[in-house]
């Protein structure tokens, strides 16, 4: 199919579509989840400053021998907390998938909009 100047210069001039989704048409469970989706992106960001910080903070005080730090207990203590034990007695560490699957029970619980609340959260993630 050969494509004329003409019809290529009308497809470049044309305005664009416009967007489907409309401000004041939007559910309440998509605004919480939008709201829900930019509050843990921000709050997964801090906490994972404050983390960075200590531990940044912590090499820093054992380089000026001022603290000392058992790491491999950091580590079982952590290991604790969040690995999961399975039936065979093999400990796993959370996968993303599982991370996600707790997070949207966890958050999404007893509400009924739970499909378009997911779609908010996702998208506030996004922009958050």
């Amino acid at each position: 199919m050969i494509v004329s100047p003409t019809s290529v210069s009308e497809i470049f001039s044309s305005p664009p579509p416009e967007s489907s989704v409309k401000l004041y048409e939007l559910s309440f469970g998509t605004v919480m989840g939008l709201c829900t989706g930019v509050f843990v992106k921000k709050g997964a960001k801090a906490a994972a400053f404050f983390v960075g910080g200590v531990f940044v903070l912590l090499q820093y005080f054992y380089s000026l021998s001022l603290v000392r730090v058992d790491w491999s207990r950091a580590a079982s203590k952590f290991e604790n907390l969040l690995y999961t034990t399975q039936a065979d007695g093999v400990r796993r560490p959370p996968t993303v998938l599982s991370l996600w699957k707790w997070l949207t029970d966890f958050i999404t619980a007893d509400f009924q909009p739970r499909a378009s609340f997911l779609a908010g959260f996702i998208l506030g993630i996004r922009i958050g």
